[in-house]
């Protein structure tokens, strides 16, 4: 079994690596076409932004005593 030459191999991984790199090129721009095309309505972006303190609170205060009640009352 003979192995092949790692010049021809070097060369191959060239031409693999020029050939990701222009589709990546193309993804790009047709990313940013769809981006511009359709425009992102202002409450998801505010949703995603950031969350609503009040819910992220009561969110911990939840867990806090969930976790709580766990400890006092399971493990001693």
């Amino acid at each position: 079994m003979e192995h092949p030459d790692p010049a021809s191999q070097i060369e191959a991984f060239r031409h693999s690596l020029l050939t990701l790199t222009n589709q990546t090129a193309e993804l790009q721009v047709q990313v940013a076409q769809m981006t511009h095309a359709m425009p992102i309505p202002a409450p998801v972006l505010d949703a995603a932004s950031h969350g609503n303190f009040f819910i992220t609170g009561l969110t911990v205060f939840v867990l806090a005593c969930f976790v709580g009640y766990y400890v006092v009352w399971r493990v001693t």
